[in-house]
């Protein structure tokens, strides 16, 4: 078991849109939506954030968003590597309004309420940088953060690098992260993760 306090802690949910977990995802053919639906991460993630609010624990939201508007401009100088590949595809002069709004959404599983929190980070993987998320988790008197999201390897692993070096503790929730594969799931989880923090399953969390 890994205990937290309440009183202390926010839950923070990285990159859990449609354009990574959705099957009709801009980057659904890294497969991290079917990888989460097959381990049942989405289920067991909605039950946990289920018990966060019950228990006033703060939850924020850690969005990708871009900017269409200059989309052109921005994806011209992003590096010509895979990660970055189905953004710099993107046509945004042939993309309506709605499907842009439908990819930048949370899915639907894990809808934000009124009360929960959201931080837009541009072009980064970490949701500590060029963002307000320190400000907020400080405001907050917040210094232990529990994370989710995806993908495990990438974005979830930057943000949690981040906290790292802001000093806060960590902790993975093990079955709220989705990685593209066993392989990469493990390696973050079993070798990544337990040096920057702490790793245990959404159940064998304690809240006091």
């Amino acid at each position: 078991m890994v205990k937290v306090n309440r009183d202390s802690t926010a839950f923070i949910l990285v990159d859990a849109q449609n354009f990574v977990l959705h099957e009709k995802g801009t980057a659904a053919r890294w497969e991290a939506w079917k990888f989460a639906r097959e381990k049942g991460i989405i289920e067991s993630t909605a039950k946990a954030m289920e018990r966060f609010r019950a228990e006033r624990i703060p939850i924020i939201y850690v969005n990708m968003e871009l900017r269409p508007q200059i989309s052109k401009e921005l994806n011209a100088n992003l590096p010509n590597i895979d990660f970055w590949k189905p953004i710099k595809e993107l046509d945004f002069t042939k993309i309506s309004r709605e499907e842009g709004a439908f990819q930048g959404r949370v899915i639907d599983e894990f809808a934000p309420h009124y009360e929960d929190l959201i931080v837009a980070k541009h072009h980064t993987m970490d949701g500590f940088h060029n963002t307000d998320l320190d400000r907020i988790l400080r405001s907050l008197n917040r210094d232990t953060l529990l994370f989710g999201g995806a993908i495990t390897n990438l974005c979830v692993e930057g943000t949690v690098r981040g906290a790292f070096d802001r000093g806060y503790d960590s902790v993975v929730l093990s079955d709220c992260v989705a990685s593209v594969s066993d392989g990469a799931q493990d390696f973050a989880l079993d070798f990544i993760f337990p040096k920057f923090g702490r790793v245990c399953t959404s159940e064998e969390l304690e809240i006091v």
